[in-house]
C-alpha cells in the first residue's frame, strides 16, 4: 500500500532525528556549559531558547557549537536564540521580524514538508506592549502564511501570559492570556503544553505553565517536559 505525502511526513517529523526543544534559558551565558553539554548529549534538530539575557557580544563564537549553526535577537534583558543542527534545511525570515520585540522566524523545510517556526519571549511589559506583539504576530502569521500557504505554522516560547482555557495550573485570565488566546483563535491555532513547564527556585512559588506550543495541526505533534537545566527555573520542552 502506498503511503501519501503527509503520511510519510508525518512519521518522518515523529522520529529522533527531528525532535525540536524549548525553553526559558533565563541567561544564556550563565547556563552555556549546560547548554553545550544539552546540544551534545540530545542532539536536538533545533533548539530555541527564550529570555536570553545578552547585549550583541563583539564575538559570539564562544556560543558555538560543533554540528550546529546559531541564530539570535540579542537582547539585555529579553532575547531569543536558536540552535540548528547542521543537517537540519531551515532558512531565517528576517523580512517578518521587528526590532521592538523578542520573536524569530524560520522556515524549516524536511524534505517533504515546510514548517514555519516563531520563537518569541514576552517580557512582564505593560498591556499596551502585549497588545502590539500580538498585533505583530497576527500580521507577521498573516504575510508568512501569504508567501508560504502549503507551510506548518507553529509559534512557540514563552509568552508569559495566564488563561484559564489553557494553562496549568492557573485558575485566572490576566490581559496577556486573553490577547494570546485571541491570536490563537484568529490563527486557528491550538496550544498543545498541558503542563508546568516552571519549576519555581523561590519557596512560596508553585510550578506552573508559562511555556507555550500553538499550532494549526495539533494531530501531527507530540509535547513531553522534561527535567530543567542546571541554574534555570524552567523545564526543556520536547516536540517531535
Amino acid at each position: 500500500m502506498k503511503r501519501n505525502k503527509k503520511s510519510i511526513a508525518k512519521q518522518r517529523l515523529l522520529s529522533l532525528s527531528h525532535k525540536v526543544h524549548l525553553t526559558n534559558i533565563r541567561g544564556l551565558h550563565s547556563n552555556i556549559v549546560a547548554v553545550h553539554y544539552h546540544l551534545e548529549t540530545e542532539k536536538p534538530a533545533l533548539l530555541f531558547f527564550s529570555e536570553t539575557q545578552i547585549r550583541r557580544p563583539s564575538d559570539v563564537s564562544y556560543l558555538s557549537y560543533p554540528g550546529f549553526t546559531l541564530e539570535n535577537n540579542f537582547k539585555p534583558c529579553a532575547g531569543v536564540y536558536i540552535y540548528a543542527r547542521d543537517d537540519i534545511c531551515y532558512r531565517r525570515l528576517r523580512n517578518l521580524e521587528d526590532s521592538r520585540f523578542s520573536t524569530l522566524w524560520a522556515l524549516v523545510d524536511t524534505g517533504l514538508d515546510k514548517i514555519i517556526y516563531a520563537c518569541v519571549y514576552r517580557s512582564h511589559s505593560g498591556d499596551q506592549e502585549t497588545t502590539g506583539l500580538t498585533q505583530h504576530l497576527s500580521e507577521a502569521a498573516d504575510a508568512a502564511q501569504l508567501r508560504y500557504p502549503s507551510a506548518q505554522l507553529v509559534l512557540l516560547g514563552d509568552f508569559n501570559a495566564h488563561h484559564q482555557e489553557w494553562l496549568f495550573p492557573f485558575q485566572c485570565t490576566d490581559h496577556a492570556g486573553r490577547e494570546m488566546r485571541k491570536l490563537a483563535l484568529a490563527l486557528n491555532l491550538t496550544q498543545l503544553v498541558q503542563g508546568a513547564t516552571r519549576v519555581p527556585d523561590v519557596d512560596s512559588h508553585t510550578p506552573n505553565c508559562l511555556d507555550l506550543l500553538l499550532t494549526k495541526d495539533p494531530d501531527r505533534y507530540s509535547v513531553s517536559i522534561s527535567l530543567h537545566l542546571p541554574k534555570g527555573d524552567r523545564c526543556p520542552t520536547t516536540v517531535w
